[in-house]
C-alpha cells in the first residue's frame, strides 16, 4: 500500500469522541494514509472503539502506560512511514481535504518543511456529571497570512491538530518535548522555527475544527492560573534566544497576568480557571 501521509492521533480516554475523528479520516478525499492512533494508557473503552475500524487495513492501534501525550506523538513519529506526518488531536474534526490541500501546498512549496492551516473552533461546556450544559462555535479566526515570526509574538495560537511536516524532521532529532505541561503544540513549532527558520508554510484555509471542552479531564479544565503563568515562562526561557524571538511583548506581561489571577482565584475574586476562557469568549 502506497502511503504518502502518517496521521498521528494520540488519546486518553476518548473512547466517546474518538469515533468521530477517526471517521474524519477515513472521507479524506485523498485515499494514501496510515493512520497511527496512539493510545496514552487509556482506561476506558477507547481500544473497544477502534477495533470497530480496524477492518480497515490503514488504520492501526498501538496502546502504551499512560506516560502523556507528547511521549505519545513521539512514538507515532518513530512508527510512521509517510514522507508527510499530520498531527490530529482526538476530539478534533478534519474536513474531507484536510490532506489533499496540504498536500497540493507541499508539491508547489517543495522546499517547505512543516506547516499549519486554519481552523474552525467550538468550545464547550461540560458540567460536574460531564454533561454538555452550554458551547460556542465560531468560524476561522485566524489571520488570512500567517509567518513563522506570527507564533514567536504570539499573534496566532497554535493548535496540535493541523501541523504538517515532512518525514526528514524525525531524522534530525526534532521531536515533543516530554517536559512541558502545557503549550506543547506551542513549544514543538517553535523548535521546527529554529531548526528550519525558513521551511515555514501557511496554509491559508479552514481544514478543521478544533474543540476545546472545559469542565471534564482535558489540559485545558485541569491547569491552573499558576500553570499558565510558567507555561509562558517554560516558553520564553526556552526559545528566547531565538532571532525570531527578538521583539515579542507577551513575556513577561503573561507571565504577570496568570500569577495575579492565580491570587484572586484563592481569595475568590476570580472564576475558576477552566470558565474563565469561556466566559470571556461568550
Amino acid at each position: 500500500m502506497q502511503v504518502v501521509f502518517s496521521i498521528i492521533i494520540p488519546t486518553y480516554n476518548r473512547a466517546y469522541i474518538i469515533w468521530k475523528t477517526i471517521k474524519g479520516v477515513q472521507e479524506q478525499i485523498y485515499p494514501y494514509w496510515e493512520l497511527l492512533i496512539i493510545d496514552d494508557g487509556s482506561t476506558d473503552d477507547t481500544q473497544k472503539v477502534v477495533a470497530e475500524y480496524q477492518k480497515d487495513p490503514r488504520i492501526k492501534y498501538v496502546k502504551l502506560p499512560h506516560a502523556g501525550s507528547q511521549t505519545a506523538r513521539n512514538e507515532g513519529l518513530k512508527r510512521a512511514k509517510g514522507s508527510i506526518i499530520a498531527f490530529v488531536d482526538s476530539d478534533d474534526y478534519i474536513y474531507d481535504n484536510f490532506l489533499s490541500v496540504s498536500l497540493e501546498h507541499f508539491q508547489k512549496n517543495p522546499k517547505k518543511i512543516f506547516a499549519t492551516s486554519n481552523y474552525n473552533r467550538r468550545l464547550e461546556q461540560f458540567d460536574k456529571n460531564y454533561k454538555l450544559v452550554d458551547f460556542i462555535k465560531s468560524s476561522c479566526v485566524q489571520k488570512p497570512t500567517v509567518s513563522l515570526e506570527d507564533f514567536y509574538l504570539r499573534n496566532v495560537e497554535p493548535c496540535g491538530t493541523g501541523i504538517f511536516l515532512k518525514r526528514s524532521v524525525v531524522k534530525n532529532g526534532i521531536k515533543w518535548d516530554t517536559k512541558t505541561k502545557i503549550f506543547q503544540d506551542w513549544d514543538f513549532i517553535l523548535q521546527l522555527g529554529r531548526k528550519y527558520p525558513n521551511g515555514y508554510m501557511h496554509i491559508p484555509l479552514v481544514l478543521f475544527e478544533y474543540c476545546r471542552r472545559f469542565g471534564i479531564d482535558g489540559i485545558t479544565s485541569k491547569a491552573t492560573y499558576l500553570d499558565w503563568a510558567n507555561g509562558f515562562e517554560v516558553i520564553y526561557q526556552k526559545h528566547k534566544e531565538d532571532p525570531l524571538m527578538r521583539g515579542q511583548t507577551w513575556y513577561p506581561g503573561q507571565v504577570d497576568k496568570y500569577k495575579a489571577l492565580q491570587k484572586e482565584s484563592y481569595s475568590g475574586k476570580s472564576i475558576s480557571p477552566m470558565y474563565e476562557y469561556f466566559f470571556t469568549e461568550k
